[in-house]
């Protein structure tokens, strides 16, 4: 087999052959009774796969580069129950917890689009309802000491390469500091919830891929949908709406812009862990840096501080 690079690491030889057994420990199968094995270019933390067996399609996925780092998988199988039982995603077939692989149903779906106003909205009230279900794992995922443990394990020399970093910091920080005189409260939150987590078709909808989830502030998960793409001060103001089902607050409203710049700030930090390990990230790099650039200064004109 020729190495294939994927988004989330090199597919080897050696990675397939222990997915092709873990893939026949689960369903106590031949490695010739699974057919059409094959990467699937959609995640960016794992090597994601299809596979077929038994009449049946499935989804398995394998960590990727610096995922030990990134992820704790005790916390993900804790999220993953909670959000199975609250139907936000009932994909999991099995979770490998020590080493992080994991065996989904494929789920028939389309491309997630942005800018498909019934999308958003199908998203956002997902999003919604998990931030609603009565709160069981106590797990916290505060996003700014989350990208300082990311910036721990990167070395000095491959940190911060980005124009004008100090100051975008100093204005993260500031943020920070500011967003917890708003009075959200926290809750479950997925951490990730851009356009790739999303499976959706015209009856369905799921959101896959419990990393990051956890306990934390429901701004992360907005923050992480609007990261996930290209959007307009108007779009933004208008999932805020169908988050709200009503016209935000002043308070509320700029407490998500802020979490846009936080959560920006965030993915800066896990570009940086990914690329200093030798893996590329792509355009999002630059998409990631804008919004912790451009949110931070708009998001403090919104609490009333100067921006020089």
């Amino acid at each position: 087999m020729t190495e294939i690079q994927t988004t989330g690491g090199l597919f080897t030889e050696d990675i397939r052959n222990t997915i092709l057994q873990n893939i026949c420990d689960v369903f106590f199968c031949d490695v010739s009774d699974i057919e059409e094995l094959e990467p699937v270019q959609a995640g960016l933390s794992n090597i994601v796969l299809s596979f077929k067996l038994r009449g049946g399609k499935y989804i398995y996925r394998h960590p990727g580069v610096v995922s030990e780092i990134l992820v704790n998988r005790g916390r993900e199988t804790m999220m993953q129950k909670v959000v199975e039982d609250a139907g936000i995603d009932t994909t999991l077939v099995v979770m490998d917890v020590e080493s992080g692989w994991r065996i989904s149903r494929y789920i028939e779906h389309r491309d997630f689009d942005y800018q498909n106003l019934n999308d958003m909205v199908r998203a956002i009230m997902l999003l919604r309802s998990l931030h609603e279900v009565p709160c069981r794992v106590r797990w916290n995922f505060d996003v700014l000491k989350k990208a300082e443990s990311i910036r721990d394990q990167i070395e000095p020399d491959k940190y911060g390469h980005f124009v004008d970093f100090l100051n975008i910091k100093n204005r993260i920080y500031q943020l920070y500091h500011l967003t917890k005189t708003d009075g959200v409260k926290k809750c479950h939150v997925h951490g990730d919830a851009r356009d790739a987590n999303f499976l959706i078709n015209h009856e369905e909808i799921y959101l896959i891929d419990w990393e990051y989830g956890g306990y934390g502030d429901p701004g992360f998960d907005i923050g992480s949908y609007i990261c996930g793409g290209k959007h307009t001060l108007e779009d933004i103001d208008r999932i805020l709406f169908t988050y709200y089902r009503r016209k935000p607050t002043e308070k509320q409203k700029r407490h998500f812009y802020a979490y846009i710049a936080l959560t920006g700030w965030f993915y800066m930090h896990w570009t940086m862990l990914k690329e200093a390990k030798g893996q590329t990230v792509g355009v999002n790099k630059e998409l990631w840096y804008h919004y912790a650039r451009d949110f931070s200064i708009i998001a403090l004109g919104m609490y009333g501080v100067d921006v020089v």
